[in-house]
């Protein structure tokens, strides 16, 4: 191997170019961080997608609305590409569950008039469950919900309610089978045909066009509103990390090199070209940065496996492996460490002057 290669210096000096590969090894740790605060969009993943199915449509207060709503009932029944169903206008909620990060969130609640209305729903869901046992006032959650609660198939919650199916979804959220005698004013609607998301709603928009209705916004919308905040603050509070971190990796490599001052000194007296030394020390920076990602992203993966398989899933949570805000947090931390440290480093050694020593 060459001296101007770039594992050369990580051959001959294990110990030095462990150092810097464990200081940029540090940054690989704010994708975890990530992973964490992606872990509280993870438990309403599924209600986002069950919600881009169902759209809730109620009648607005007042005895003229409740008439015009019944035309929009009408009309919406009429309509090929959808599923209406009628629920009670009771109210229901579900109960708090800890996340990940150990704070108490809301989970969310679907409410059906009749296990038959369950059963089409579910199927519109692509959501695979045994409902034979379901019937006037049952509940069914996942495992990772019951978990949460110590629940078991057959237990009853609360005075009038039994836990009569349990799904493998992964969601965290309560379906009723609530039978009643309602009036139309308050209504499921599903699509067909894949009809989902927004194409759903403005489908139902349409068919309403402009009457007296309250259609439910998508459950993703409202997520991603009341949950942004998170994303700012953890980039916000990185960017902060990722300044601070710079400057002590920056602090470790500077005296790393400056022990290297006499060779590269020599290198310019042999007639090696600034260029050629600044590239020698870009190309030493980068692989030990990419030895620093491969050990990096091992141990996340590993620790992320232990945490999950120990601790969280048996306690009805998860952290996700991979989250597109951990790995946008670590491109900005890993970036903020090397890009200053490859442009000095290569700059300072290109200048070493062996008549100086």
């Amino acid at each position: 191997m060459k001296p101007l290669s770039a594992g050369y210096y990580v051959k001959e000096n294990k110990g030095r170019g462990a150092i810097i590969i464990f200081m940029m090894l540090l940054t690989t740790f704010i994708f975890l961080a990530g992973n964490y605060i992606e872990s509280v969009y993870y438990y309403f993943y599924k209600s986002c997608d069950y919600f881009d199915d169902l759209c809730l449509v109620e009648a607005t207060a007042g005895s003229e609305n409740i008439k015009i709503f019944e035309e929009v009932y009408a009309d919406l029944c009429k309509d090929e590409e959808l599923i209406v169903q009628v629920r009670s206008p009771m109210g229901f909620s579900g109960k708090d569950f800890e996340c990940t990060m150990g704070f108490e969130m809301s989970s969310d609640t679907i409410v059906f008039n009749t296990p038959e209305d369950m059963k089409t729903a579910f199927g519109v869901f692509g959501l695979d469950c045994d409902l034979s046992d379901v019937k006037d006032r049952s509940v069914v959650m996942s495992s990772a919900l019951a978990k949460q609660y110590g629940y078991k198939k057959g237990d009853r919650i609360g005075e009038i309610y039994t836990l009569d199916a349990v799904t493998d979804d992964g969601s965290y959220i309560w379906f009723y089978v609530y039978e009643d005698d309602p009036q139309p004013l308050r209504l499921n609607v599903l699509g067909r045909n894949g009809l989902s998301g927004n194409e759903l709603r403005q489908h139902i928009a349409k068919v309403v066009n402009g009457r007296s209705a309250k259609i439910s916004k998508g459950t993703r919308e409202v997520t991603n509103n009341e949950l942004g905040p998170f994303r700012y603050i953890f980039l916000a509070g990185i960017s902060i990390l990722s300044v601070v971190l710079s400057i002590i990796v920056n602090s470790v490599i500077t005296g790393q090199y400056l022990k290297r001052t006499y060779e590269f000194g020599v290198y310019r007296a042999m007639g090696i070209s600034k260029k050629d030394i600044y590239r020698k020390c870009g190309a030493e920076l980068l692989l030990m940065n990419g030895i620093a990602i491969l050990i990096g992203a091992f141990t996340v993966v590993l620790l992320t496996f232990i945490l999950n398989e120990l601790k969280y899933i048996p306690e009805g949570k998860y952290l996700p492996y991979y989250s597109g805000i951990g790995l946008t947090g670590f491109l900005i931390s890993d970036l903020l460490v090397l890009v200053p440290t490859v442009l000095f480093k290569g700059r300072s050694m290109a200048r070493a002057d062996v008549t100086e020593f």
